[in-house]
């Protein structure tokens, strides 16, 4: 991708020599399916990212599956195991209806709806012909129909950005985050993903974009797609967060931030406004609800800061988890 360096400096990019230097902060946002549930929500969203671009910071967004969307298809896995073709064929026409309705209520100037909708049934069809065509639903595939759900979700949220003015495109994870062959719960392989990165993701911020990245997914140096596990795309957000040398990676929500216990069990757990990372891992692993096991793991002995924050609750100061000096 060629860099206009016209872009780049209306957009916060100071040449140092015959370098180019980064004069904005680099934050790396992912929105969850509760966050991006539905139209409202991803006006929110939009609105959100709109403003930390509009007070000088570069962004990176991960976004998940519109909540119950991967649950859905996970069920299709199951339809088409057991032949209940019907059924197979009734998610799918609700999947499809599920995003276009989400895609109507945003009410998007009609060029940019139409396009909107031209993406989401090319997608659709491509869930629609593969889940079709299996017998079996091995790892492999399974992985390819759960991709579904972050692959028809990212353009959605694309558009409502375009429509606020934002300068935004879509990038399927796929093209960038290098994984094992591990279907259904890949590792990536850090030295590929960081290739791929600077190849594309660099050039789409040094020209002030933002990339709008499909969570949970990756694929294998043969180009087969993986998932990284269920919650994956906080792994996602770290991943990224890690090889661009992101100054904070924010988790947004539709909790405070991490709580010393389960609030839902437990009417005295504490929100904690602050945590090591290695203090945030052992949570995670041990079950922490909001975060994914995996999310703190790239970031720790890095300098970038991971936030947990409330979508719909901006202003609270959520949980910063950092590396603790002394």
């Amino acid at each position: 991708m060629e860099i206009d360096l016209q872009v780049m400096e209306r957009n916060g990019y100071a040449k140092d020599g015959n370098q180019e230097s980064k004069a904005k902060p680099l934050l790396v946002m992912k929105f969850g399916g509760t966050s991006v549930g539905g139209s409202k929500p991803i006006k929110r969203v939009a609105s959100l990212v709109e403003k930390y671009t509009r007070e000088g910071n570069s962004l990176v967004v991960v976004v998940s599956a519109i909540r119950g969307v991967t649950n859905s298809l996970v069920e299709m896995g199951n339809f088409i195991k057991q032949n209940r073709r019907l059924d197979l064929e009734l998610s799918l026409e609700d999947i499809f209806y599920r995003h276009l309705e989400v895609a109507s209520n945003l009410n998007l100037p009609h060029p940019l709806r139409a396009s909107l909708d031209d993406k989401i049934e090319e997608l659709f069809f491509g869930l629609h012909s593969l889940a079709l065509n299996l017998k079996e639903t091995p790892p492999k595939s399974l992985d390819r129909i759960l991709s579904y759900g972050e692959r028809l979700n990212v353009p959605i949220v694309q558009a409502a950005l375009s429509a606020r003015g934002v300068f935004a495109e879509a990038l399927d994870a796929s093209k960038i985050i290098e994984t094992d062959t591990n279907f259904g719960f890949a590792s990536p392989n850090m030295e590929r993903t960081e290739q791929h990165v600077k190849n594309i993701v660099e050039p789409m911020i040094e020209m002030g974009m933002i990339p709008v990245v499909t969570g949970f997914i990756g694929s294998t140096m043969y180009g087969d797609i993986t998932t990284l596990g269920r919650g994956g795309s906080d792994y996602t957000a770290s991943i990224l967060g890690r090889v661009l040398g992101a100054d904070e990676v924010w988790i947004w929500t539709d909790v405070d931030g991490v709580y010393s216990d389960d609030p839902r069990k437990n009417p005295n757990a504490q929100l904690l406004t602050e945590l090591s990372q290695i203090k945030a891992h052992q949570m995670a692993m041990a079950g922490a609800r909001v975060l994914y096991p995996k999310t703190v793991e790239p970031l720790i002995g890095t300098q970038t800061v991971l936030r947990v924050k409330n979508t719909f609750d901006p202003e609270s100061p959520g949980t910063k988890i950092y590396i603790k000096q002394g």
